[in-house]
């Protein structure tokens, strides 16, 4: 081992004790210790003691029932060949962990692992065994179209977005491929063909059954991580309470004692406490709707008289901006791309608006954590999107539809046997999926200007601009803040950010 710090006589340096366990409790010392250095308590009690750690948060919990000082213990963990369905349940959790997946947009699933394709077997999602064969034909079906749709649909794509209409930033210019050097032009061929692929992924994606694996990178502290424990184990899917049991077995050598707040006596009786409000909630059909639709935002007037008065109550007042309009645009010529925030103040204006996109789209809006969203359970009652190149082609649209077709018959059938959660495991990505919003001014600013720039997926780049139609329509002041929303079709989203990877790869 190391030194234990990255410096021994300044101010500011890095823990970097061996375990997670001791660095936690070590920091944890300081609203006690009466030692002007923690480097000092280090020597004294850490150093030639290795059960100091871990006894530290036995004591600590069981005298104290602190559970906040288990924040400053953090874990890096993966968690891999999880269903969509159960990634989407942990990934639910806003506060204490970050969560990296692995992408659906580009990373073909068209491979086998053991013969099988890389969805959830019936044993584990729970399938009992007279319905497990529908299951996998189902699942199965959806792979198979994935698969075979692929190259045809690149082909497909090529003759949409030919390469010589194609405009590539190449330095500080814009020019097509006939204007380019020959290392120029193989460069944007390359960056051609990537952004190609990725188009074609992200309508085949639509196929994937929700049941399909993938990786999940979660990096947390012990509170949320136990907390995550608990939320798994009082979910009704076999997979869940199983993946809580592993998660738990995998912590309890890195985190001893304090992980056992997950299944003692308090983390028993709130497990039960959410597996209780969990059964307290009834699946209704919630009905179509548009892709979204905005509900509720601020009088403006009314916002901009409370907006000020807060401030003042504060002690702080804009200088040169005596109403809303002023500030806005005094706000709005500040801000020189979407990095720059709205202030925090801002939040105190409440939009909630209902998105009724399809579940793969979904998967991205949940990721913004700022984002009050209320969901129910994956079903097939709304119907399904047929995605841009595949209902452009008759012969793959009808394979797309007989694929989705077979996949709620199958959805139906294990909904009316096993229930909703169970059945929720063979609905395709394509799916509509109703959900809630409610989020604050300044994060939808930074939702709707992230998520309409040209990377992102085109069914969620037209919702959020049709939400900013209606936003501007009933907010214009506070919606011309708003500068960077992108309002632009962009055929090929990713051509721009491959072509940057090929100029820093320096080929």
């Amino acid at each position: 081992m190391g030194d234990p710090f990255s410096n021994t006589d300044r101010d500011v340096f890095l823990i970097k004790v061996e375990r997670q366990i001791d660095r936690g409790a070590l920091l944890s010392r300081y609203s006690r210790a009466s030692a002007l250095d923690i480097r000092e308590v280090y020597r004294k009690e850490f150093e030639n003691d290795p059960e100091r750690g871990p006894d530290f948060y036995r004591r600590v919990f069981m005298e104290y029932g602190d559970e906040s000082v288990s924040e400053l213990v953090t874990v890096q963990m993966a968690v891999q060949n999880v269903s969509n369905v159960v990634s989407k349940f942990i990934e639910e959790q806003r506060i204490g962990l970050s969560y990296l997946e692995k992408s659906t947009r580009y990373v073909r699933y068209s491979v086998k692992r053991d013969g099988r394709y890389l969805y959830a077997d019936p044993d584990r999602a729970g399938i009992q065994q007279s319905l497990s064969g529908d299951y996998e034909q189902a699942c199965d079906l959806l792979f198979e179209t994935y698969s075979d749709l692929e190259e045809p649909l690149y082909r497909l794509a090529g003759a949409r977005y030919p390469l010589e209409e194609q405009v590539f930033q190449v330095g500080t210019e814009t020019m097509n491929v006939d204007a380019m050097s020959e290392g120029e032009r193989k460069a944007a061929r390359r960056a051609y063909e990537r952004a190609l692929r990725a188009r074609v992924l992200d309508d085949i994606r639509f196929l994937l059954p929700a049941s399909t694996l993938t990786n999940v990178g979660i990096s947390g502290n012990g509170r949320a991580l136990t907390y995550l424990i608990q939320r798994l184990r009082s979910s009704a899917l076999r997979e869940a309470r199983e993946l809580a049991s592993s998660i738990y077995g995998e912590l309890k050598g890195e985190l001893p004692n304090l992980i056992d707040a997950a299944v003692n006596r308090h983390g028993e009786r709130l497990t039960k406490y959410i597996s209780g409000i969990s059964s307290m909630m009834e699946p209704v059909a919630p009905g179509a709707g548009e892709d979204v639709r905005l509900l509720s935002c601020p009088d403006e007037a009314a916002f901009g008289r409370h907006l000020f008065s807060a401030m003042k109550s504060a002690g702080l007042v804009p200088r040169g901006a005596r109403d809303l309009p002023e500030l806005a645009e005094r706000i709005s010529s500040m801000r020189m791309d979407r990095r720059d925030k709205l202030p925090r103040p801002f939040e105190l204006a409440r939009y909630d608006f209902t998105m009724n996109i399809s579940f793969g789209a979904f998967r991205d809006v949940q990721r913004h954590r700022f984002l009050t969203l209320l969901r129910g359970y994956l079903n097939t009652d709304c119907g399904y999107v047929v995605p841009e190149l595949i209902a452009s082609d008759e012969q793959a649209r009808l394979r797309f539809v007989e694929a989705m077709e077979t996949a709620a018959s199958v959805h139906r059938k294990i909904r009316d046997v096993q229930g909703p959660q169970v059945a929720q495991y063979c609905v395709p990505f394509a799916f509509r999926y109703p959900v809630f919003i409610s989020t604050n001014l300044r994060e939808l600013c930074f939702f709707m200007e992230l998520r309409t720039s040209e990377q992102t997926h085109y069914e969620i780049r037209r919702a959020l601009r049709e939400l900013y139609r209606q936003v501007s329509e009933r907010t214009p002041i506070l919606a011309s803040m708003m500068k960077f929303v992108d309002t632009r079709e962009h055929g090929l989203g990713r051509l721009r950010a491959e072509m940057r990877k090929e100029a820093n790869s320096g080929n």
